[in-house]
């Protein structure tokens, strides 16, 4: 089946210490923002790279194992431990065959049918050169862009993201993101200094700015629908890849965000991805109706108690 959805970017295996434990676990944007989208669209494809000592191939062969590229050497690997607010410290960023996902494949990828290309966090200045070969080989194709801060150490990688988002049709970042970026300190200056077409600006728990064409929306988070998060690592890829699957469903931002809420939340409740691995709305309704089945009985249930007993 061909992807109508494509993601490429970075796996890894990570090594994850927090409050509720410690855990190996398959990892990277692009496998989190792949898992997302999967919930609500059952043609997503990912383009990623992983060595030869990479062995959950049960997770990337749910998607499409040809456009997985398996090179010789040690796989991306890293070690986070968060602290009790959830703060990452990485003690190991080992970025490895990420380095050989190349444009050529990219494009090449895209010219099977994909109607949206997601850009998950690369190294900047190949970032660019994607959108840039992407818009002169496939006008038709959506391409996203997503940030990371991680990448934003220089003012070259700064411009470089700038760049590419003024080529892409989305662009998704968070505050922190924009104001290094941008340079800027008052929020809405900033976003109306990126040329991207649609930004959709992430504010955590207040909710998500999107502006589209020239018109800016504020849609609220859910706030409090899950008490007591148990990992939080790929919590925003998650949210950009059902984003953006709902947005290919329903073509409303609004709804696209409310989704991109709830699904992200319901992968904090679980390690890693186990809680929205098994998790397919067949129909966006059926979301709302799972929304709505947080209250029973009149009393507001969270998710993490609505979630207990879902297999891991």
């Amino acid at each position: 089946m061909l992807p109508e959805l494509l993601i490429v970017g970075h796996s890894s295996i990570d090594h994850i210490k927090n409050a509720n434990g410690e855990r190996t676990q398959p990892g990277g944007a692009a496998i989190y923002a792949a898992m997302g989208a999967k919930t609500v669209c059952k043609d997503v494809g990912i383009l990623t790279a992983v060595g030869s000592d990479y062995s959950f191939w049960d997770t990337l062969n749910s998607f499409s194992p040809n456009l997985v590229k398996r090179v010789s050497g040690k796989s991306s690997r890293f070690i986070i431990s968060y602290d009790k607010n959830w703060n990452a410290h990485y003690k190991t960023s080992d970025i490895g065959p990420g380095s050989r996902i190349t444009t050529e494949d990219v494009v090449k990828a895209a010219q099977w049918g994909a109607k949206m290309v997601h850009l998950a966090p690369m190294n900047p200045p190949k970032v660019v050169r994607m959108v840039k070969a992407l818009r002169e080989s496939k006008s038709d194709v959506t391409i996203s862009v997503n940030s990371c801060i991680s990448y934003l150490d220089d003012t070259t990688n700064r411009r470089r993201v700038l760049d590419a988002a003024n080529m892409a049709d989305i662009f998704i970042l968070n505050e922190k993101e924009l104001r290094a970026i941008t340079g800027k300190e008052v929020t809405m200056a900033a976003v109306n200094s990126i040329k991207t077409r649609t930004l959709v600006l992430t504010l955590g728990e207040i909710g998500t700015i999107v502006r589209s064409d020239g018109v800016a929306e504020f849609v609220p988070a859910m706030a409090a629908i899950t008490k007591k998060a148990v990992d939080v690592t790929g919590a925003g890829d998650t949210w950009s890849g059902s984003f953006l699957a709902s947005l290919l469903r329903t073509g409303s931002w609004i709804r696209a965000v409310s989704i991109a809420s709830v699904v992200s939340a319901i992968k904090c409740t679980g390690w890693n991805f186990e809680k929205i691995e098994g998790l397919n709305f067949d129909n966006i309704d059926d979301v709302y109706d799972f929304i709505v089945s947080l209250k029973e009985k009149g009393r507001q249930l969270t998710l993490s108690a609505s979630l207990r007993g879902m297999p891991a």
